[in-house]
């Protein structure tokens, strides 16, 4: 514990973050540089959701999505009745998505491949699996994107809760900390195309790929539900301009 006494008057100062960089990536930057700095040693259990979201002064989806990115990174686990827990250096996983090596030749093609195996039988599973907690979480979802119809944060942030969603309804703890972590990658390249989605109103071309994963799902239809998703990833994909790899290619 590095001789310090480990109680709630000696946690981190976190500093809020201002309304112009509502990101997770800044959130779980700074969480982070807490752990790499000692101030937050393996074993130690982050703030609670509720903390964190006042005092970063964001909503707890932005800081759930913050701690998940930083669970599928390796850092933290969650335990039961501990919540998030830093994990020993040595028992760090590391599988990460750099945005800033997606530009690099075949690199988003292949993310969005792997976006495809992992999300299309994820909505499947999802139809047969999802609980009425996990239809409402993608109702609240699809219905905070339907209230934004400009390209802005909080769509951005709904569309990234409606796959993470999703992967909850899975019923697989693996599959959904995968499939919300590669969504939260995602929507970094999505604000990039802010422009071109406001110029051809495709804002409600994605409301509505979205609104046809969640029916199928919601009906119980799995060969549908994967149906919808794969045209959702397929048009994601031609808006991005990102080539998708054909399946019978070796």
């Amino acid at each position: 514990m590095n001789g310090k006494a480990r109680g709630s008057q000696n946690m981190p100062e976190f500093k809020e973050v201002r309304r112009a960089s509502l990101l997770p990536d800044r959130i779980a930057a700074d969480i982070l540089s807490k752990i790499n700095d000692g101030e937050l040693a393996p074993g130690d259990s982050l703030p609670t959701e509720h903390s964190l979201a006042d005092t970063f002064g964001v909503s707890r989806n932005v800081v759930r999505e913050a701690i998940a990115r930083l669970r599928a990174d390796g850092v933290i686990e969650s335990r039961q009745g501990r919540g998030a827990v830093v994990k020993p250096l040595s028992e760090r996983e590391t599988f990460r998505v750099d945005i800033n090596a997606l530009d690099k030749s075949g690199n988003f093609a292949d993310l969005f491949e792997l976006r495809g195996l992992l999300e299309i039988e994820a909505a499947g599973l999802a139809a047969v699996r999802r609980s009425e907690i996990d239809l409402a979480e993608m109702r609240a979802a699809l219905a905070q994107m339907e209230g934004h119809r400009d390209f802005d944060e909080k769509r951005l942030e709904a569309d990234a809760a409606f796959h993470r969603a999703l992967g909850n309804a899975t019923g697989n703890s693996y599959l959904s900390v995968i499939v919300g972590y590669i969504s939260s990658r995602l929507k970094e390249t999505t604000r990039a195309t802010a422009q071109l989605y406001s110029e051809q109103n495709l804002v409600s071309v994605t409301i509505e790929e979205h609104r046809e994963v969640l029916s199928a799902v919601q009906a119980g239809d799995a060969d549908k539900a994967r149906a919808a998703m794969a045209a959702h990833i397929r048009g994601a994909s031609e808006r991005l301009h990102v080539p998708m790899k054909d399946p019978e290619d070796g």
